[in-house]
């Protein structure tokens, strides 16, 4: 039910966005925008891109280290698979499809990698917020919008990996903190959360050494790094003279935003969130919405792509990327396969 209620609103929230874009922008001005674009920089931002799944690759194997060594090439195929179903279904689930694609094939609970992928996502978010917060602190572009969502995000973030590396390091003192935090629920509630959070302590080993944990941060910082790569070769595609620090923030405020519901391939969220951050700089209609929707290409084609070659490499069928977003598939997620 759960999932029904976030696919349904992340439909209308895409529409919303949709119906917003198309009656502030002229289409058919953006249209020509895009289609002025030079190819050259546009085939070299999706090269750059692409190169982001091998690296993304790396850091998850980095960071299953601790609890099996799985092979880069392995981690970069289930990634790509993930990233493509996360284009195709809603609510993200694309990342429970991967966490349940690598167990399988490895060998390994379901817990574990999706507590890992939680903790990927808190790896991505604190670097993003990191970003921004060094954009502002350098190079504001006066909205106070933007500056409230770094706060926000970077102490959502921060708390986040506080209780992960508390819970990887004190596992005991971290499930007394968390039961006591429970205790006004009722026992049928509180008892399944406390079995979960034990079982997702596993994919969390990587925190209890300063050297991997610096070694995935650092390599955190290499994927965004390169993602802002591929922001400033679309904006030079385009003829959009944003410089780099300004590319870093639209990068942000766009990744931070995708958490909220949205279609699959976030239709219309991408697009809004790029032109209302792209536009603190100045660039309006029609270079924002090209530039916006020139971005959404560069992202679902080359991953897509390469999640259905994935995808066939390791020969998985449709309906076993779907399988996971069931409630029963959900449930059977903390549990030892």
């Amino acid at each position: 039910m759960r999932g029904r209620v976030l696919s349904w609103l992340g439909l209308l929230v895409s529409a919303a966005a949709i119906i917003i874009l198309v009656r502030t922008f002229d289409v058919e001005a953006a249209a020509r925008a895009l289609g002025r674009a030079e190819p050259v920089w546009l085939l070299l931002a999706a090269v750059a891109y692409t190169l982001l799944f091998p690296l993304r690759g790396l850091r998850w194997s980095r960071l299953l280290q601790p609890v099996k060594a799985i092979s880069v090439e392995s981690a970069t195929l289930v990634f790509a698979v993930g990233f493509m179903a996360n284009n195709v279904m809603p609510a993200r689930l694309g990342d429970l499809a991967r966490a349940v694609v690598l167990a399988k094939k490895e060998g390994l609970s379901t817990s574990t990698t999706v507590s890992n992928i939680g903790l990927e996502r808190i790896f991505d978010g604190l670097t993003v917020v990191g970003i921004l917060l060094g954009v502002l602190a350098f190079a504001p572009p006066g909205a106070a919008w933007v500056e409230q969502v770094a706060w926000g995000m970077g102490g959502l973030f921060l708390a986040a990996v506080c209780f992960a590396g508390f819970l990887a390091r004190s596992e005991g003192p971290a499930l007394a903190l968390l039961s006591w935090v429970l205790r006004p629920l009722p026992e049928r509630i509180s008892a399944p959360i406390l079995g979960i959070v034990k079982r997702l302590g596993e994919g969390l080993h990587v925190l209890r050494s300063a050297r991997q944990t610096a070694e995935v941060l650092l390599l955190s910082i290499a994927v965004w790094a390169l993602e802002i790569v591929v922001y400033v070769l679309v904006g030079r595609a385009l003829g959009i003279e944003v410089p780099i620090h300004g590319m870093a923030l639209v990068m942000a405020v766009l990744t931070l935003g995708l958490t909220a519901p949205s279609a699959p391939a976030f239709v219309g969220v991408f697009e809004g969130l790029v032109v209302a951050a792209i536009g603190l700089y100045g660039v309006g209609a029609p270079e924002a919405p090209a530039f916006a929707v020139a971005m959404h290409l560069i992202h679902f084609l080359p991953g897509t792509l390469l999640g259905a070659a994935a995808s066939w490499r390791l020969g998985l069928k449709v309906r076993e990327l779907k399988a996971p977003s069931a409630a029963p598939a959900i449930d059977a997620g903390y549990a030892e396969p």
